[in-house]
């Protein structure tokens, strides 16, 4: 599913070794279609009668958009990427997903004019870092368009708090609320 969100303001709090905290009530934009890597996010599942175990993923984006003077640059945008273990039910012609797991971070940084971020580090030396964890509740709408074929609208809200996002010399405690839309297609086996 491609999609977009809309983030709620969260507290942002940057530490650097020898510098004093930085502390800002964060914006966030998502920027869906760029740069770089789009917004995404998928299901899959194992269904016995009404009810499915499934895993999702959600590789939200944010990009700082009230930076402090003393920040350049904040974004993680290779993803805020949600890996969840879940359920879904049938319920009403919906389908209601919750999910429960890590978030794992790609940021790239500017603060005090030290800079962070690429493709390296982290997980296989690939610039992933295991951040925090978060939560989603999501509702979806299938439409049929053939026998196993299906256009999904679906609306979800996620929760999150990803405490270890590398910044140069330090970390950024990166909470996030968040209201989602996504529209996708969808098959069954």
């Amino acid at each position: 599913m491609g999609g977009t969100a809309v983030n709620f303001p969260t507290p942002l709090t940057i530490h650097q070794a020898n510098f004093p905290d930085i502390e800002v009530n964060a914006h966030y934009d998502t920027k869906p279609f760029g740069p770089d890597a789009p917004y995404y996010a998928w299901h899959i599942g194992r269904w016995s009668g009404d009810a499915a175990w499934e895993l999702s993923q959600i590789h939200h984006r944010l990009f700082l958009a009230n930076p402090p003077v003393d920040v350049q640059y904040f974004a993680i945008h290779y993803g805020y990427n949600y890996f969840l273990l879940g359920r879904a039910w049938r319920r009403g012609g919906f389908t209601v997903h919750f999910g429960l797991g890590p978030i794992v971070t790609n940021p790239e940084s500017s603060v005090r004019h030290r800079v962070e971020g690429g493709n390296s580090g982290g997980i296989f030396d690939a610039g992933y870092y295991f951040s925090g964890i978060g939560a989603e509740l999501a509702a979806e709408k299938d439409f049929y368009f053939a026998k196993h074929a299906f256009v999904v609208l679906e609306a979800a809200f996620t929760g999150g708090r990803a405490w270890t996002v590398p910044v140069a010399g330090g970390h950024a405690d990166v909470p996030n609320l968040a209201l989602h839309a996504h529209l996708g297609i969808g098959w069954t086996f």
